[in-house]
This record gives C-alpha cells, sequence and structure tokens, in this order.
C-alpha cells in the first residue's frame, strides 16, 4: 500500500523561550497534559482538568497518522509527487479501518456491557480522525497505539458574539448607512461582479433561508447539530418547546439569529418589500449554510471541523467563520481544519475576535491559524441625524443641539421636525424611576450612567414616552459618543452634552416642553479601528494577524422574523437589525472573496489573501501591524491590480504528532521571535513580485517603522529594514526582493513592525502595503528541530 507523502521539512523551528510568556501580562495559556511515558510521544492534548484515571465520560477528537485525502493531495501537488484521488482516498479508508480495530481492541467484548463509547463525527477530507465521547481511564489505552497522531479536547465552541451595549457604555462610532456603497461595492455590482457562479458556505448558528433576502440564493447545507439537511437556526417555536430559560448566564436568547445576519452580508438580494430590504457584497452567489452551533451561540470543536470537512466535499469556493474561542492558538484544531481546506482550496475567511480592549495577543482559533484570511473590525464615515431644540423650562427659553442615538422601526425622525413634547424628568431612567412618573406620548430626559442605554431607551419605551434625551454625565465630554441601532424595540433616542442636560433638568418644572426644530446631520470621522477588534500578533511565531480589516461596526443585515417579536414570526418587513463585531466584518471580505474569483475565477486562497493584503489602506488613525495587519480592505483595487507582493512564511501545523512547518504564502513579512543573545541581529525575507501586466512598472520601495499602541521604536534601538531602493518587475515577470531586519545586541526587547510602501514612479495613485514585524527576545532561542512534539513548545502558562 503506497503511504502518502509527508510534508518534507528539512529546517529547524527557532522558538524564543520567552515569546511563549510574552504575552503573560495580557494572556494566559491553557496548562495542557504533558506525559513522560515513552510512547506518548507528546501525542495527549487535554486540560489538565480532565482525571484520565476517571470513568467519566469526555469528548476527545483523534487526529490518525495518515494525512487527510485533501491535504494528502495537496502536499503530493507541493513536493511534485504523484498521487491519485483513489490512491489518497483509499490510504484513508484504511486507516479509518485499522482505527476501527483499535477501538475494538480497547474496548473488548468483555467491557461492552459496562464500558460504552460514542463515534459522533469521522473526519476523511481535511482532517482524518473521529470524535468520540468515551470513559476518561481509556484515553491513555489509545495514546499506545502508533497509528494515533494526536488527542484535542473537543471543546465547546461560540459564535463571536457580537459587542454588547449591555457590557460596554461606550461603543465607537457607529455605522448608520451601508458599508457597501462605503467599500464601492455597489460600483462593482454596476459592473456585473456580484459573486455569480460562487459559492459560499457560512459555518455558523444555521440561516433563516425563509427570509425574502436569502431565499433566491440559500442552496443548501447540512445541521451538525441536530444532524440532518435543514440547517434552521434554533427559532422561538423551539425555544417554547424545549423547556430551557429562555436567555443563559450570558443573557443569550436560546434562539438564535447570528448565522442568518451573517449570510445578509455576504449574500443578502435585498428582495424584500421592505425600506430595510439588505443588499449583500455578493447577492448572487449562492448560499450554503452549516449549522454548527446550536441553542445560545454555543457548539463543540468537533461540530465544527464536521462543517469544514463538509463544506470542502461540497465544493464551497469561500467559507467564513465569525466564530471560535478566546485561545491565541495557531495550532488548534478548529485552526489545523482551516489551514487543510485552505489546502484543498477553499479560501477560508476567520474573524479576529472581539476581545480587543484587552490589548494584544487576544486574537483567537481559529483566527490564530496561519493559512486563513483573519478580519478586524472598522468603521465607516457615517451621518449623524441631530436636531436644533428649544426648551421651555420655568419661563425660560434654552437651546440645545440633539443628537441621534436610537431610531425606531416604527416611527420616522422627520415626525419630530416642528413638534412639542411635554418633558418629563426620570432620573437616570430606571424602571423604578418610570413607574413614579407620567410620561405617556411625552418625551423623557434621564442622565447617562447606571444602566446601559439600550436599557433606558427600552424602559421608556414601556412607560410610554414618545422619545428619550439622555444627556451626558461627563462635564467637557459633549455627546454621549453612542448609537445603538434601529429596532422595532426602541423609539427616538437623543443626546445632550452634561451642561447642555443639567442646566434644562435643574429648572424643570411641570410645565416644560421641547420643541424639535430642523433636522440636519453631521459626518463622523470614520475608518478608525474598533475597539473591540482583536490584535496579534500570534503566539509562539509573533506572526501578523489579523491580515486585514473591514466594516464591523453596527452593520445592518438580516435577522429571522421572530427577533422583531413572537407576533411578527413570518412577517419579515423589520427583520433585520445592526450588529457590532469581527463576525460582521469577516462576511465582508468572504463575500469580497467570492467577488474576486468570480473576476479571477484562477486565483488561488493564497493570492486572494495576499491581493487583498497588498491593496488595502491605511486607517484615518495610526495603528501598529498586529492591530490592522496590512489595513481596510479596497475590494476594486483588489480586483483590479496585476501586480502582487508575496512572502512565504513559516507557519505552524501538526503533523505526525509533531510540531512542523507549512509554507504560507501571504502578504506580510513576518521575521518571527528573533535573540540578541548571540549578538546582533541579521535575518532575511523575500517577496516574490509579480506583474501579470502588458507593461514593465518600477516601484520606489520606503520602510517605515510604527511605534504605536505596543510597538516599540525601531530607531531607539538601531534597528532597521534593509531592502531595495527601487525596483523594477518587467510585464508578465516576477523577480524577487530580498529584506534584511538589522538590528544590534543592544536592541530592546519586545515587539516591532512597520510597512513596506511600493509606489508606481509613474502612477503616484498606485501604491502597496506589506506589512512586517518581529518580536526581540533577550534571552537565547533554543532551536526546536522539526520532530519534537508539539507539547514542548507549549509552556503551562
Amino acid at each position: 500500500m503506497k503511504k502518502t507523502t509527508q510534508l518534507n521539512c528539512t529546517k529547524t523551528l527557532s522558538v524564543v523561550a520567552l515569546s511563549f510568556c510574552m504575552v503573560a501580562s495580557s494572556f494566559t495559556l491553557p496548562s495542557l497534559q504533558v506525559k513522560a511515558e515513552e510512547n506518548l510521544d507528546g501525542k495527549l492534548l487535554l486540560p489538565e482538568s480532565i482525571d484520565l484515571d476517571s470513568e467519566e465520560e469526555v469528548s476527545i477528537i483523534v487526529e490518525l497518522e495518515e494525512l487527510s485525502e485533501q491535504v494528502a493531495l495537496a502536499l503530493a501537488e507541493e513536493e511534485g509527487e504523484a498521487l491519485s484521488e483513489e490512491e489518497a482516498q483509499e490510504n484513508v479508508e484504511q486507516s479509518q479501518e485499522t482505527f476501527a480495530g483499535i477501538l475494538g481492541d480497547v474496548f473488548s467484548e468483555q467491557e461492552q456491557d459496562q464500558i460504552d463509547y460514542t463515534v459522533n463525527f469521522t473526519y476523511t477530507t481535511i482532517f482524518n480522525g473521529a470524535a468520540l465521547t468515551l470513559p476518561a481511564n481509556k484515553v491513555e489505552e489509545l495514546l499506545q497505539y502508533e497509528e494515533i497522531k494526536a488527542i484535542y479536547n473537543d471543546e465547546e465552541v461560540e459564535l463571536i458574539h457580537p459587542v454588547d451595549t449591555k457590557e460596554h457604555d461606550e461603543p465607537v462610532d457607529a455605522t448608520m448607512v451601508d458599508s457597501i456603497p462605503f467599500l464601492g461595492v455597489n460600483d462593482l455590482h454596476i459592473d456585473g461582479l456580484t459573486g455569480e457562479g460562487i459559492k459560499i458556505g457560512v459555518l455558523d448558528t444555521g440561516v433563516d433561508y425563509n427570509h425574502p433576502d436569502l431565499k433566491d440564493v440559500y442552496k443548501g447545507g447540512y445541521d451538525f447539530v441536530d444532524d440532518d439537511d435543514d440547517p434552521m437556526e434554533a427559532t422561538y417555536e423551539d425555544w417554547l418547546a424545549s423547556g430551557l430559560p429562555e436567555f443563559d448566564s450570558g443573557n443569550r436568547s436560546y434562539y438564535t439569529s447570528h448565522g442568518t445576519h451573517v449570510s445578509g452580508t455576504t449574500n443578502g438580494t435585498g428582495e424584500n418589500e421592505s425600506e430595510y430590504a439588505v443588499t449583500g457584497v455578493a447577492p448572487d452567489a449562492d448560499l450554503y449554510a452549516y449549522r454548527v452551533l446550536g441553542p445560545y451561540g454555543s457548539g463543540a470543536t468537533s461540530g465544527v471541523i464536521a462543517g469544514i470537512e463538509r463544506s470542502v466535499e461540497d465544493g464551497m469556493d469561500v467559507i467564513n467563520l465569525s466564530l471560535g474561542s478566546a485561545t491565541n492558538n495557531p495550532i488548534a484544531p478548529t485552526g489545523i481544519a482551516t489551514n487543510n481546506a485552505v489546502l484543498a482550496g477553499v479560501t477560508v475567511v476567520t474573524s479576529a475576535g472581539n476581545s480587543g480592549r484587552s490589548g494584544l495577543y487576544t486574537i483567537g482559533a481559529p483566527g490564530s491559524a496561519a493559512l486563513p484570511i483573519s478580519v478586524g473590525a472598522s468603521n465607516v464615515p457615517i451621518e449623524v441625524p441631530e436636531f436644533t431644540s428649544e426648551y421651555n423650562v420655568a419661563n425660560q427659553t434654552l437651546a440645545g443641539d440633539l443628537r441621534v442615538i436610537s431610531e425606531s422601526f416604527e416611527t420616522s425622525l422627520e415626525e419630530f421636525t416642528g413638534e412639542t413634547f411635554e418633558l418629563v424628568e426620570a432620573g437616570l431612567g430606571r424602571v423604578q424611576e418610570f413607574a413614579e412618573i407620567d410620561v405617556e406620548g411625552k418625551v423623557a430626559i434621564v442622565a447617562r450612567g447606571d444602566l446601559a442605554f439600550v436599557d433606558k431607551i427600552a424602559n421608556a419605551k414601556d412607560a410610554g414616552a414618545a422619545g428619550i434625551i439622555i444627556y451626558n454625565n461627563l462635564p467637557g465630554a459633549g455627546h454621549n459618543p453612542v448609537y445603538v441601532g434601529a429596532s422595532r424595540g426602541y423609539i427616538p433616542g437623543f443626546s445632550l452634552t452634561y451642561e447642555q442636560g443639567r442646566a434644562i433638568v435643574d429648572l424643570l418644572n411641570e410645565d416644560s416642553t421641547v420643541t424639535f426644530g430642523d433636522m440636519s446631520a453631521f459626518t463622523t470621522i470614520g475608518d478608525t479601528l474598533a475597539d473591540f477588534s482583536s490584535r496579534g500578533p500570534v503566539n509562539y511565531t509573533a506572526a501578523i494577524k489579523p491580515e486585514v480589516v473591514a466594516p464591523g461596526v453596527d452593520v445592518l443585515s438580516t435577522v429571522p422574523s421572530y427577533m422583531s417579536g413572537p407576533e411578527f414570526i413570518g412577517d419579515y418587513e423589520f427583520s433585520y437589525g445592526r450588529s457590532s463585531g469581527t463576525s460582521m466584518s469577516s462576511p465582508h471580505v468572504a463575500g469580497i472573496a467570492a467577488l474576486m474569483l468570480q473576476a479571477n475565477e484562477g486565483l488561488t486562497p493564497a493570492e486572494v489573501k495576499t491581493k487583498l493584503m497588498n491593496t488595502s489602506v491605511p486607517l484615518t488613525n495610526d495603528y501598529n501591524v498586529f492591530e490592522v495587519g496590512a489595513g481596510r480592505v479596497d475590494p476594486q483595487a483588489a480586483i483590479d491590480s496585476t501586480m502582487m507582493f508575496q512572502s512565504t512564511m513559516d507557519a505552524l501545523h501538526v503533523e505526525d504528532s509533531l510540531l512542523t512547518i507549512i509554507p504560507d504564502r501571504t502578504g506580510a513579512l513576518s521575521f518571527g521571535p528573533v535573540s540578541t543573545a548571540t549578538g546582533n541581529i541579521r535575518e532575511l525575507q523575500s517577496l516574490r513580485i509579480s506583474n501579470t501586466g502588458d507593461e514593465a512598472k518600477s516601484f520606489t520601495v520606503q520602510t517605515q517603522f510604527e511605534a504605536v499602541n505596543g510597538t516599540l521604536p525601531a530607531g531607539a534601538s538601531g534597528m532597521t529594514l534593509q531592502t531595495n531602493k527601487s525596483i523594477t518587475v518587467p510585464a508578465g515577470e516576477t523577480v524577487t526582493s530580498n529584506s534584511f531586519l538589522v538590528a544590534p545586541k543592544i536592541a530592546r526587547q519586545g515587539l516591532y513592525g512597520g510597512y513596506m510602501v511600493f509606489t508606481n514612479k509613474d502612477d503616484s495613485s498606485e501604491v502597496y502595503r506589506v506589512p512586517f514585524g518581529t518580536y526581540v527576545s533577550e534571552q537565547a532561542i533554543a532551536d526546536l528541530p522539526i520532530g519534537q512534539p508539539v507539547v514542548a513548545s507549549i509552556p503551562a502558562s
């Protein structure tokens, strides 16, 4: 029997011992079991909390030595080896048969009456193995077999929950207009780029395929939660029948909507007869939904891997995963599966995570995996409606400028123009404060603080108020920096400054009124990074993640009808909602990838990622490369560009029970961890610069280190990036440009990064950016040869 080709790497992987602990102040790695027995070989990757002597059932994922079918084919092609699909499939089938025999040995006939196991999933396409539930005291018996590559914990995976204004009182500026025209995607639609012929798989909570904006493009999928071919969201009726709490301890509802929201961004058609109808990035692409997360938005790693595998088998061109865990680990099982999906030819897009308020090193798996495109969240410039207003209080007339902070699907803001309402104070907007006053048909004025804005608005609506004014509680801070969106559950809400609000409240009496004047708007600063957007670098490798950012703040998209209330089930007029998170930015990029593949079907996943990075633009404010990667995506430029600036980075993967290196072809230069312990630093990385156009192009090259938000000033450490000052690329050719990271032994320990900027000498508007970064350690680098167990590189904390 032919053995599939293994990735042949003779180089060593250098890892700074301190680099694993350099994140200790902001991130702690989970402890992993490291067994010293001779036959375990570091294959056991389970939390120490699991008692391997216990008979308690545990859920694990077993990876077999034999490469999965698609990965074996991809690596054989990479190395120029001959391997047919039939051979690859036969090898996998044989390994699965062998594993079945192993299970038979471990669970002997004498034991089967007392001890049982369950095979939850079997994987063969992009991950060769199985997900099992079995007694914990049987795990180590499995490890005695050389056919077992590794055993992972089948940990819980959640959707990357939208940023909750109940938890955070100050979200960044909201996107009150559609991000589609801001990105220029509507112009691409006019040009015929709508995703036609491309298959997009959304791995999420399912989809409401009855939504008028989705039903024509929905083509199928699978439900790995209920194990059927109906990937509908967990519905309101499902909750009623479940007998379980409506909300869990995190205030997340049993019924879900996340996958429908994501799908509206990738594939919305705008066909609904509603003024809120959503047109997504790729409205003519085929939508497939893979339900891997169930009630309350949670699921298992095993189900996610099964969804990835099925999406590859179903021929998806692009898959989106707005889900993950908080573990900053490039070799988590979901990360291995997404890497393998990319190796199988699928463009995989993942969310970076919503933990950015905790700083750097917050990117989570699978967004920390090497080969997928990891996406952070930015906002866009917006027009915020505002009113002039007059207040008649205590026989005095005061003025104020009201900025909108909430809208209602049931009340048009224009209806307030010229209208006068009674004005009533309601303290901080608590339920008990509204219970003590009459606000029916009136406008309530409350102070910011104590409660989230959405709660104040909801309390005012429940009390019958026509509107609510929330004045800032911070002197000199201006207006509240909040827009909570539009909803049927809201009433129009407005902001006043502290000074304006206090002046009114101090004089308020029973006869006070507010008169709304003319409505106008002002435009906010956009293209800034959302504060919640998770940052890199990646643990162990110091790799630059996310690669790009895209709009992810208060994005309007589709939701199931029951999200408007049980009385609206089946009525889709108001079945829309705004959400913020990298879950919202990732599907923008998945849709853009579909447009790129429609324009050029020959693009590989690595080329899609590289072109998106090369053509990304700087954000309004300064950020380091580990926060925003190459910058904010520019779809038109990514599609039109005939240039590509690509490197091949060393990326971590797991093969043969070992930590190994796979090539990551990307648009960044990552020098990884380097050390001054043995002297001065001189590290080489190369760019392949390709020109598929009809004319030669010449570029000036500038290198710019960015000392911001955690990266250190290179000049103070004597660090430079030495490369060509200019470069010419003939038409139809590829040239190589070397770059040397150079620093003296005295260089300060920490993160460094910046951008190489390539500007066309004949057209200064043609600019490409390549981010670069490194982590400098003062401690010695321990050479970790390929072949050493993966656990050897993962300390307890």
